[in-house]
């Protein structure tokens, strides 16, 4: 029997839109069910978002968990309430990188999220931010301060996000992923949103943190996405799962792939099969 054979998982780690959360935002009641039920084994539960702290820990309480966090698509990684919320690693985006997209951002007239110290930042005076601040705030729950981004120059935030329509997203990303190459890590979420993290930056770095403070293998846990900003943390596990409505690129980076979607419960199909009934995964 190989070591494969005998490893068990011991921690789930989860995207949570478009994978946890159903496209209505709301908790399919299978989810919580099944984490709850590979809790009650000892099988500690991780979120996994591109959301800041403040808007992911009302997912903890619907899920009635205490949770680790990977939170900015890993820029920040906290431990559960039960140990104080430890931060265990925090690499924010140079104050340099930060200035260049503050100035292109008022120069264009996009609106520009900068989060700092689990603070969501914005300018004031941004065309259209109305707009897209409320398409933000109405999918996670967050609230903005509204403030003066020439204010902020100088700061390093945990990480940046541009939001505009789709397909001018898409072609910022083309540009700016030629513009900055290795200096930056420019991914998608949301259609709507151009995420920038430090180089080296994403989901998938933050495991290797968590295992550590778990005294686990990465090898040992079991991680569910759906979008670009998963990839990596759907590589990196040792049983990435892709959701059913997850990505082409997700899917092929992916062990395995539920059957169903993030609307039907995929994350209570994974955890039942991969988990509690010990469905060979190898």
């Amino acid at each position: 029997m190989t070591n494969d054979r005998k490893r068990k998982i011991r921690l789930i780690a989860l995207d949570v839109d478009g994978t946890l959360l159903d496209d209505q935002k709301q908790l399919p009641a299978a989810n919580r069910e099944a984490l709850r039920a590979a809790r009650a084994r000892g099988v500690e539960i991780a979120i996994a978002s591109g959301r800041m702290i403040p808007t992911i820990e009302p997912i903890e309480t619907l899920l009635g968990l205490d949770c680790s966090i990977i939170a900015y698509n890993g820029g920040k990684v906290v431990s559960c309430r039960a140990t104080g919320r430890r931060c265990l690693a925090h690499n924010p985006l140079s104050a340099g990188i930060a200035e260049r997209l503050i100035r292109f951002s008022l120069e264009h007239g996009y609106l520009l999220n900068f989060y700092h110290e689990d603070v969501l930042y914005a300018d004031r005076s941004v065309r259209r931010g109305e707009e897209f601040r409320a398409i933000y705030s109405g999918r996670t729950g967050a609230k903005y301060h509204l403030t003066d981004l020439d204010g902020l120059r100088g700061t390093s935030p945990t990480k940046l996000i541009l939001l505009s329509s789709p397909p001018d997203c898409d072609r910022l990303q083309r540009e700016f992923s030629a513009e900055f190459r290795s200096d930056v890590n420019v991914t998608r979420s949301d259609p709507e949103y151009l995420e920038f993290m430090a180089p080296g930056v994403d989901k998938g770095s933050a495991l290797p943190v968590l295992a550590g403070d778990q005294g686990i293998a990465v090898e040992e846990i079991l991680a569910m996405g759906d979008a670009d900003n998963d990839l990596e943390l759907v590589s990196r596990a040792g049983l990435g799962v892709a959701v059913g409505n997850a990505r082409p690129r997700v899917k092929a980076a992916a062990r395995r792939v539920t059957q169903r979607s993030n609307n039907d419960g995929a994350v209570a199909e994974a955890v039942e099969r991969w988990v509690l009934n010990g469905e060979e995964w190898w």
